[in-house]
């Protein structure tokens, strides 16, 4: 057997553990064009989302933004795990161009600080704000493409624990008018959580 076509497939398999894989190049969804960063601050309740396997068997999903001066926003994702051990990561986030304030972001968490010198500078963006009304949710999206797919992450977060139904079906609406695949997101657990 080819050796390329093996790596291809071991690469394939492992990536689909990994997040949502659709069979195509990425879409390109609108995003909100004038995004408050600042409205944009505070705490989220995770609704749903596509499947992550960072966040295998988590509930109780959190993410809380504050400033963190310059442009920049600390972002702390806290969930409780299988065990019932709360777990948290914290990273950092920004416009990923400076000069616009169309919603899209870049996102790291490889240190609590990974933009503290690059504030001003345009950077590739992996955190995609469909839409918001920043006081009862938002709609968050990315995508990657790779070889003959891309994988995606999508999140509906909510300012509520338990949004009301009609709230949940505005964020649904939002996803498919933007053509994304609202039947793969999986509804968060957010009961018996002390966060």
């Amino acid at each position: 057997m080819n050796k390329t076509f093996l790596f291809s497939i071991l690469t394939l398999g492992l990536m689909a553990q990994a997040q949502e894989i659709f069979f195509k190049k990425c879409p390109s969804p609108t995003v909100v064009k004038n995004l408050d960063l600042n409205r944009y601050l505070g705490k989220w309740y995770e609704n749903r989302r596509y499947f992550a396997i960072f966040q295998i068997g988590g509930r109780c999903t959190t993410a809380i933004y504050t400033d963190a001066g310059n442009g920049l926003v600390k972002v702390e994702n806290i969930q409780t795990n299988l065990f019932g051990k709360r777990n948290n990561v914290v990273g950092q986030a920004k416009l990923a161009n400076p000069e616009s304030t169309e919603g899209k972001l870049s996102v790291s968490f490889s240190s609590e600080t990974p933009y503290e010198n690059m504030a001003n500078e345009v950077t590739d963006s992996n955190y995609w704000v469909l839409d918001t009304d920043y006081t009862s949710y938002a709609v968050v999206w990315s995508c990657r493409n790779a070889l003959i797919f891309n994988t995606q992450f999508l999140w509906v977060l909510t300012r509520e624990r338990n949004p009301p139904t009609t709230l949940i079906n505005r964020a649904l609406a939002v996803i498919k008018e933007r053509g994304l695949d609202a039947t793969r997101l999986s509804i968060t657990q957010q009961t018996g959580c002390k966060n």
